[in-house]
């Protein structure tokens, strides 16, 4: 009896402490039990959801190999409206501008490109849309480029006139009104720069007159562009941005690959080395670093002695992050020598091997793992950029010490593209021993179209 009241006593002195903490429990408990519920998922749904983008992504290059233009604009397009924060959005938006310029749907791949430009402007993928726009330029009517009731520069010749109207004008300039005059001589004729600042009338002028000058008397023309570029000169930073775009003009070159330029004069062979020794002596006083970016994409342009400057500044660089990112995409299959109108016939094959090696450099050796990424990606637009057996060894090296899971799946899907035996092995060995069912599963995907009895046999037992 004593033990009962014992007990009851203890129960009604420790009730009020249990009822507060059960009613804690009850307020507390379930929010943070619904948090983690909801939390958990939405993860899940997040890793889904790019699963599925980079599926639907998979299938439409697979469908660009097959030349079923349509179908594959279909899949990059519900990829891109059903997953618009898709990792590889914005290249999933220049495959779909492809596919679309492939069936002459020119405007569709215009506000493909518009969309690209836009929302990724620091992507690896502008260079690759602007040189789109320039392509379908002619089919929309948007031949030249100038302010309405200016006299534009047709084909290098001064002279005739032409009304442009805002609707026939390339989208890209500032609050995408019609560009000026000095776009026409910049661009040949189309304005491709997501972030042009319109010039003054008297610095347009400027542009003309340095325009007609270098097809008129390069050298002098070098020699008044080095003194807009001293760091004392009064010029705008606008007019020096777009006087070394004038360098990188197709118009402004003559090359002995065509024989004959764009627009019938321009920059000779042998101008090259003091045009190369300007640039190289403006970039190294200059402190902007909008106009040394615009330094490095003309010097790249020339190729040769440039490309050994540009791998010497990229070491010297150190952390200066936004300097090795233009180094970097100024060596690619659009802007570099491998495509420039100043290389000739005999130089480019080497000058290809130079950059695309240097590129496979920054992959092997850069920490930066940004830096690796953009590398990566433009070395892939250099054609037969895998050939070769110590390439694939070295990503499979790269792969076997990557910690980056996404870089990881980059390197499987280079060596998918590789298409060679010692890739192959790569994969396989990657589906079967991988520790991540990811990288396992992204390995088997990419040895889907290979006909190779050993593959064939290999996926067999997989499912066995």
């Amino acid at each position: 009896m004593k033990n009962e009241k014992h007990l009851y006593k203890l129960i009604y002195k420790t009730f009020p402490a249990l009822l507060i903490i059960f009613i804690f429990y009850i307020a507390v408990v379930p929010e943070a039990t619904f948090a983690f519920a909801v939390n958990s998922p939405i993860s899940k749904i997040e890793t889904d959801n790019q699963d599925d983008f980079d599926k639907k992504f998979r299938e439409g290059r697979d469908l660009i190999d097959k030349e079923e233009w349509a179908r594959a604009a279909a899949k990059f397009s519900e990829a891109i409206e059903k997953y618009p924060g898709g990792k590889s959005a914005d290249a999933a938006l220049y495959w779909l501008a492809f596919c679309h310029k492939k069936q002459k749907q020119f405007k569709e791949a215009d506000t493909a490109l518009d969309r690209l430009l836009e929302k990724f402007p620091a992507s690896s993928w502008v260079s690759d849309a602007q040189v789109m726009k320039m392509e379908i330029a002619a089919p929309l009517g948007r031949i030249f480029s100038g302010s309405v009731g200016t006299t534009a520069l047709i084909g290098g010749v001064s002279g005739l006139s032409s009304t442009v109207s805002p609707a026939n004008t390339v989208k890209g300039t500032a609050a995408a009104t019609t560009p000026g005059f000095y776009e026409s001589l910049t661009t040949g004729g189309v304005s491709t720069t997501a972030a042009h600042t319109p010039l003054d009338r008297e610095d347009e002028i400027k542009i003309a007159a340095f325009q007609s000058l270098l097809s008129a008397d390069p050298k002098r023309a070098i020699e008044a562009m080095g003194e807009i570029l001293k760091s004392d000169s009064k010029a705008s930073e606008t007019l020096k941005q777009e006087v070394l775009r004038v360098l990188r003009s197709p118009r402004m070159s003559r090359t002995e690959t065509f024989g004959f330029a764009a627009s019938g004069s321009g920059i000779g062979k042998e101008f090259v080395p003091l045009l190369r020794e300007t640039l190289v002596k403006s970039f190294q006083n200059e402190t902007n670093l909008k106009i040394r970016k615009e330094i490095i994409y003309a010097l790249a342009n020339l190729g040769d002695q440039s490309t050994d400057y540009l791998k010497k500044l990229y070491a010297t660089a150190e952390n200066d992050r936004e300097i090795k990112k233009a180094i970097i995409n100024s060596f690619n299959s659009f802007s570099s020598s491998a495509n420039s109108f100043y290389s000739f016939a005999a130089n480019i094959a080497q000058n290809r091997k130079i950059e695309s090696g240097f590129l496979l450099e920054i992959v092997r050796t850069e920490k930066d793992i940004e830096l690796r990424r953009l590398a990566f990606s433009n070395l892939q637009r250099f054609q037969n950029w895998s050939e070769g057996e110590q390439t694939i060894d070295m990503l499979a090296r790269l792969y076997d010490s990557e910690p980056d899971e996404q870089f990881k799946i980059s390197i499987v899907r280079a060596l998918a593209v590789a298409k060679q035996n010692q890739a192959t092995q790569k994969l396989m060995d990657i589906a079967k021993n991988d520790k991540s069912d990811k990288l396992r599963l992204e390995a088997i995907y990419s040895l889907r179209t290979s006909k190779n009895p050993e593959v064939l046999k290999f996926l067999e037992n997989l499912i066995k």
